[in-house]
C-alpha cells in the first residue's frame, strides 16, 4: 500500500510552534527584542501603525488583535500585482520616506522565520513517534510525507533515523543542492532507501540564489537566519552571491514559478496519482490554498488506479463542533462524500498511524 501524509500547520502545531494567528504576536513581544536589525525592526513597528492602527510597542501585545499573516501578505500581494500601493508605501522605494511594499513583505516573510526558527529548538517528539510506528509497522519504506509548513520538524526527525550500519535511510527532498557532496561535511546526495520530503511551499533550510538559479542546504539549521544574522554566511556556494529564502507565503497569490518548486510541486502530484491513500494531518484544507486544490482535483480525474482514499486527521481537544462541521463539509464539498474525517488529532495518529491507516480497508 502507498501512502502519502500531506502534514499542514496543526502538525508542527503539535509541537508548540505557533500557527498562524500567533505569529505576529509571537515575534513583537519576544523575538523583535532579540533582533539586531534595527531598519526591519523600525519599518515593522511603522507598517502595523499605518495600515492597521496597532500599536506593536504596546506591552499588553500578546493580547492585540493582529490580522492573520495570510490577509497582511494577501493586501500587499495584491497591492503588487495591480502595480497599485498605499500611503508611505509605494511599488518601488524612490526616497527614504517610502517604503517599498516588496521590502515589507521581504520583513514579513523573515518575521515569520524568526518565529519559526525560535521554536524550532524544541522537541520533535510527535513527529519522532510518528516515524518510529510506521517503521515498526514496515510502513515507511511505502510513504511519502508533503508539507506545507517552512518548520524543519520532520525534516530534522527523518534525517535523525539515518545509520550507516543498521538503518541507512536518507531523507531525500527531490530536488538538488549546491552542497551535495561539495566537503565531507556537506549534505550528501541521497541514495535508496529514501524517505521523500516535498516541501511545497519551500523550508527554512532552503537558500535560494536568483543569480545562477542553484540552491543550498542547511542541514538542521533554519539557515534563512543567516541572511537576517551574518549575511556573509548566507553566499551562495556557486557563485558567491546573497542567497533569498524560498518561502511561499499562504495567500491566493501565489508565486509558484522557482524551477525547484516547480520540481516538488510535480513529484508531489506523481506521489499522491500513484498513492492509495492520502491523510491530511493538521490541515483545514483553506480556502486561500487554490493550488492545492489545482493538484488535488488533477490527480483525481486522471488516476488510473481506483479511487484515492483521503483520510483527515485535524482534531484538538478545543476544536469545535461548529467548526469541525464547517471543515468536514470543505473537504467533502471539493473531493467527494468518500471522505474518512475523523476526530483524531495529530498526536493520536502519531502514537497509532496503523489504525488510521487502516479506515481506508
Amino acid at each position: 500500500m502507498n501512502i502519502t501524509i500531506f502534514l499542514g500547520a496543526g502538525a508542527s502545531a503539535a509541537e508548540n510552534l505557533p500557527i498562524q494567528n500567533e505569529l505576529f504576536s509571537q515575534y513583537f513581544k519576544y523575538i523583535l527584542p532579540k533582533n539586531k536589525n534595527e531598519k526591519m525592526n523600525r519599518e515593522l513597528v511603522k507598517f502595523f501603525r499605518d495600515l492597521f492602527f496597532i500599536d506593536v510597542e504596546n506591552k499588553d501585545v500578546e493580547n492585540i488583535n493582529f490580522p492573520t499573516f495570510e490577509e497582511v501578505l494577501g493586501v500587499l500581494d495584491l497591492a503588487e500585482q495591480r502595480r497599485e500601493a498605499f500611503k508611505n508605501y509605494k511599488s518601488e522605494s524612490y526616497n527614504d520616506d517610502n517604503t517599498s511594499i516588496s521590502y515589507i513583505r521581504q520583513c514579513l516573510i523573515m518575521l515569520t522565520a524568526y518565529a519559526l526558527n525560535n521554536a524550532t529548538r524544541a522537541s520533535n517528539s510527535y513527529h519522532e513517534l510518528l516515524l518510529n510506528n510506521l517503521i515498526k509497522e514496515d510502513l515507511l519504506k511505502d510513504t511519502t510525507f508533503i508539507s506545507v509548513n517552512y518548520d524543519i520538524h520532520i525534516d530534522n526527525a527523518i534525517a535523525n533515523l539515518y545509520d550507516e550500519r543498521d538503518f541507512p535511510v536518507m531523507l531525500n527532498y527531490g530536488i538538488d543542492f549546491t552542497n551535495f557532496n561539495f566537503d565531507k561535511n556537506s549534505w550528501q546526495r541521497p541514495k535508496e532507501p529514501m524517505v521523500n520530503l516535498y516541501k511545497i511551499h519551500g523550508s527554512l533550510n532552503w537558500l535560494y540564489c536568483p543569480i545562477c538559479n542553484s540552491i543550498t542546504i542547511t542541514p538542521f539549521e533554519g539557515g534563512v537566519m543567516r541572511i537576517i544574522e551574518n549575511i556573509n554566511q548566507a553566499k551562495c556556494l556557486n557563485c558567491g552571491q546573497i542567497t533569498v529564502p524560498i518561502i511561499v507565503p499562504p495567500t491566493y497569490f501565489k508565486n509558484m514559478s522557482n524551477v525547484y518548486l516547480s520540481t516538488v510541486w510535480n513529484k508531489s502530484e506523481k506521489a499522491i496519482r500513484e498513492s492509495d491513500v492520502l491523510i491530511f494531518c493538521g490541515y483545514s484544507f483553506p480556502e486561500a490554498d487554490m493550488h492545492i486544490k489545482y493538484l488535488l482535483k488533477r490527480v483525481q480525474t486522471s488516476r488510473t488506479k481506483e479511487n484515492l482514499k483521503v483520510i483527515v486527521v485535524n482534531n484538538h481537544s478545543k476544536k469545535k463542533n461548529s467548526l469541525r462541521e464547517k471543515e468536514k463539509n470543505r473537504y467533502e464539498r471539493f473531493l467527494g462524500k468518500d471522505v474518512i474525517y475523523t476526530r483524531y488529532s495529530f498526536e493520536e495518529f502519531a502514537n497509532n498511524p496503523q489504525k488510521i491507516i487502516d479506515l481506508a480497508k
